[in-house]
C-alpha cells in the first residue's frame, strides 16, 4: 500500500519519555511526499520519500531545511534524491562515493544535480555515527549541520538551522506505520506508531 491519507498517532513518545497524540496527513505530489503532523505537543510539516515500504522524511518548525534520502549500496555508495520546500514538488539527485563499505561513515566525495536543468555542483561529505544516529556536515554548506537515521539499506538525513529539524522515517505494514525520529542535540530517538483512518 501507498502511505497517501489521514493517519492517527495511537502511540507515540517524546525523547523524554512524555506520550503524545495528534493525526498525521500524507499527502504526494509527483514522487515528493508532503507530511503534516497537528499533535498536542506542536505541529510542525516536513517533505519525504516513499522507497521499500519505508517513508523517509525531513521535518522542520520552519521552511529553512533540505532533506537527503540515500540508498546504501554493497559498494558503499551513497545514491539520494534530495528536495527543499521551495523545490517541492521538483527534486535534486545525489551520489556520494569514498566509502567502499556499508558501514555508513567518512568522508564522500559527492556530485549532484538540481531539478529544471540547473548546473550539477559538487562538495565532500563527512558523516560520523553516536550509536543509531549520524551526524553529517558538508563543504558546501558549512552553517548548515545534518543529521540521519538509518533504515535497512536507507539513510534518512536531514539539514537545517538552530536544531529545529530533524528526521523520521516510517516501516509501513498495510494500515500500522512504525516511526523512529530524532532531532540535532540529543542522543536519544523518539518512537511513533500510526494507524490509518482513511
Amino acid at each position: 500500500m501507498t502511505p497517501e491519507g489521514t493517519w492517527t498517532i495511537a502511540q507515540a513518545k517524546t525523547m523524554a519519555g512524555t506520550p503524545y497524540s495528534g493525526t498525521v496527513q500524507i499527502s504526494r505530489t509527483g514522487s515528493v511526499y508532503q507530511i503534516f503532523w497537528l499533535s498536542d505537543r506542536s505541529n510542525f510539516s516536513g517533505l519525504g520519500f516513499y522507497h521499500d515500504n519505508r517513508l523517509c522524511v525531513g521535518w522542520s518548525l520552519d521552511s529553512s531545511f533540505r532533506v537527503v534520502v540515500y540508498r546504501i549500496h554493497r559498494d558503499g555508495t551513497l545514491e539520494g534524491q534530495w528536495t527543499t520546500p521551495q523545490l517541492f514538488p521538483e527534486f535534486g539527485t545525489e551520489q556520494a562515493t569514498g566509502v567502499s563499505s556499508q558501514e555508513v561513515g567518512g568522508l564522500y566525495q559527492v556530485s549532484g544535480t538540481y531539478p529544471k536543468k540547473q548546473p550539477p555542483y559538487t562538495t565532500s561529505l563527512a558523516i560520523g555515527q553516536k550509536e543509531q544516529i549520524y551526524q553529517l556536515t558538508s563543504s558546501g554548506s558549512p552553517k548548515l549541520q545534518g543529521i540521519g537515521l538509518r533504515s535497512g539499506d536507507w539513510l534518512v538525513t536531514n539539514w537545517g538551522y538552530d536544531g529545529k529539524f530533524g528526521v523520521m522515517v516510517y516501516e509501513i505494514d498495510r494500515d500500522t506505520a512504525e516511526g523512529r525520529w530524532t532531532r540535532p542535540g540529543t542522543k536519544q530517538v523518539g518512537i511513533e506508531t500510526l494507524s490509518k483512518i482513511c
